[in-house]
């Protein structure tokens, strides 16, 4: 659990908001581009649970359960799994890690970031007794094998399965609360937190969505921001092969705008790219709904609205959230290298 001592109405997280503060001249968009952005895209993505058995009926098998990014309803429903806890649970992964199970950030790993306190020999001693009863060898092999890894080596299933077993129904709160350092802000109270899991807001594992499903939408998405949104970027920038709206799309374009704009060269951008990483995953259509906090720097809706646009044009644009993203990160730390500084040192921005 990432330690932080976060004031949340001074900064800019997922669990926590952008100052509210005046954009500068030379990063505000023209009024032409921003009636290009005035447009909302649907970012519903139909996205279901699957959790089809895996070898042998062994749930750490399963599709879902070696799935190690983004997220998705608990791969683990054993005994310690309570539905009533499972929307606290999400809101946990997310402001730990982002939905990246296989993360490393220090002295604190995996989806849920546990320290060294939850080191994998202990964690697999309260995994056991449950594990070996309901799935016999096979459950004290891979116990004996997950002893020796890492926690973020840990497929989806086990990282779950730690996570309940560690929480215990609430009696385990401590270890994702102030009390540890963490203070993200997740309510561990039951049926407290809402919003979670929403198949249409978060950014859920593209596994649990068909391929055809994922096509659609893909398609439709990148139609409608390459015909009404993003005409200025290739008339700055040119044309590029990643689709628009695609990680690799809004990383292109960070680098180009924020070389062209403020002068920051690839150092600059490596700092913006891990901390954008942690804030969103690069995925523009990202919501926070706690705050709310948008997009690819997770920027609240009276910052956005300070900069002259509609919430509606940040959340349909890369193009504006990199703008007003880097006018903040210029505004408040003078460049992305202090930031990701500040952001490693405190966990937030």
């Amino acid at each position: 659990m990432r330690r932080s001592s976060m004031k949340a109405a001074a900064v800019c997280t997922m669990s926590a908001a952008l100052l509210v503060g005046g954009l500068a001249p030379t990063v505000m968009m023209s009024q032409a581009l921003a009636a290009e952005g005035d447009e909302s895209v649907s970012t519903s993505n139909e996205r279901m649970p699957r959790n089809t058995p895996g070898a042998d009926g062994l749930p750490w098998l399963t599709e879902a359960g070696q799935d190690i990014k983004g997220y998705r309803v608990s791969a683990y429903e054993g005994s310690y799994y309570d539905e009533r806890f499972e929307q606290y649970r999400l809101c946990v992964v997310q402001r730990e890690s982002g939905g990246n199970y296989d993360e490393s950030s220090g002295g604190f790993v995996g989806a849920y970031q546990m320290g060294s306190y939850n080191s994998p020999s202990r964690v697999t001693g309260k995994l056991r007794a449950e594990m070996v009863a309901e799935y016999g060898q096979d459950a004290s092999k891979e116990l004996d094998r997950l002893a020796a890894q890492p926690l973020y080596k840990w497929n989806r299933f086990w990282q779950d399965a730690a996570f309940w077993t560690i929480f215990n129904k609430g009696a385990g709160w401590r270890q994702w609360s102030a009390e540890w350092g963490a203070n993200w802000n997740c309510d561990h109270r039951a049926n407290a937190e809402s919003g979670w899991p929403n198949k249409s807001r978060y950014n859920y594992t593209p596994i649990e969505r068909s391929t055809a499903s994922e096509s659609t939408a893909s398609t439709r998405s990148s139609k409608a921001l390459r015909g009404t949104r993003h005409k200025a970027v290739e008339r700055r920038f040119g044309q590029t092969k990643h689709e628009v709206g695609s990680a690799d799309y809004s990383q292109w374009l960070a680098r180009k705008f924020i070389n062209a704009e403020y002068n920051w060269k690839s150092g600059e951008f490596r700092a913006l790219k891990s901390m954008w990483w942690k804030e969103s995953n690069w995925r523009f259509e990202v919501v926070n709904w706690q705050g709310p906090w948008y997009g690819l720097g997770q920027v609240n809706g009276p910052f956005i609205e300070s900069t002259g646009f509609k919430i509606s044009q940040y959340r349909s644009s890369p193009y504006v959230q990199i703008k007003v993203g880097a006018a903040y990160i210029k505004q408040r730390y003078g460049s992305p290298k202090a930031a990701w500084q500040f952001w490693k040192a405190n966990g937030w921005y």
